[in-house]
């Protein structure tokens, strides 16, 4: 079992207080039910190929979906559907799950088209000129008293926006983000879990062990929940084991998942 910092230890939330959205394995994340449900909108930043969590958070709420990934655009689903339709001829797709995802544009379409309250945007995240900052969002698309939940998987260039999300914390109703390189940031994300906590306390985390191949070598990304939820109903003291059962589940099935233990000081 790793030894983390005490800084990434959580909020005590009761079991029943969590709900899992998204995929069983890689995309999938643990939190509040209460703030999936008092999101007026989720402006998910990095969804690739798998929108099982924005769909589970539409079900589940009334929030208007906002996506924003850069990198799939006309020739990422061309090359997808070559790529599948050739194991398809080669007899290696049998499963309804793999036939899906070989047309899989179809649900996209479907979800972010043709469905008016979700909208996907073909935008980089960031600070640069070539990039749309997440204030730039608010003010385009969030109404003075929405309140938003964020979903941050963007592969490293998180680090680079995390002034933007200090910056609005106080419209944040709960956020998910996906930390990389976590070793030679930590220093970083503390910082940063420091400047949110007025408004913002962390309730769960989980290790993504795609991240490292020893079970006992210290994980490069951590998934993150954050959420705005009243300080008097949290308790730093109580115990509880990360993973937790029927809730985490490992990011690659051919892995075991990666447990916690934190720092006493």
């Amino acid at each position: 079992m790793i030894l983390f910092p005490k800084f990434l230890k959580p909020f005590f939330l009761k079991k029943e207080e969590l709900i899992r959205l998204g995929s069983i394995d890689d995309g999938g994340y643990v939190l509040p039910i209460n703030d999936v449900k008092n999101s007026d909108a989720l402006i998910s930043m990095g969804i690739s190929d798998n929108w099982d969590f924005e769909k589970d958070f539409s079900k589940m709420s009334n929030a208007k979906i906002l996506a924003y990934d850069h990198s799939i655009d006309s020739n990422f689903w061309i090359l997808k559907f070559k790529k599948d339709l050739i194991k398809f001829l080669k007899l290696k797709i049998f499963k309804p799950k793999k036939l899906y995802k070989m047309f899989q544009y179809i649900d996209f379409l479907f979800f972010f088209r043709f469905k008016k309250k979700n909208q996907f945007f073909l935008k980089k995240i960031g600070v640069t000129n070539e990039c749309i900052s997440i204030k730039e969002i608010v003010s385009n698309h969030i109404n003075e008293n929405e309140k938003i939940f964020l979903k941050i998987d963007i592969e490293g260039s998180e680090y680079e926006i995390l002034d933007q999300i200090i910056s609005i914390q106080d419209k944040i109703q709960g956020l998910i983000i996906e930390f990389h390189n976590v070793s030679k940031n930590l220093d970083i994300i503390e910082n940063f879990l420091k400047k949110i906590k007025d408004n913002l306390n962390l309730v769960h985390i989980h290790a993504n062990n795609y991240s490292t191949k020893d079970s006992n070598q210290f994980p490069q990304a951590l998934e993150l929940s954050i959420s705005s939820i009243n300080l008097n109903n949290l308790d730093l003291n109580d115990v509880r084991e990360y993973p937790i059962k029927n809730l985490d589940f490992p990011n690659s099935k051919r892995s075991p998942d990666i447990k916690f233990d934190f720092e006493k000081n």
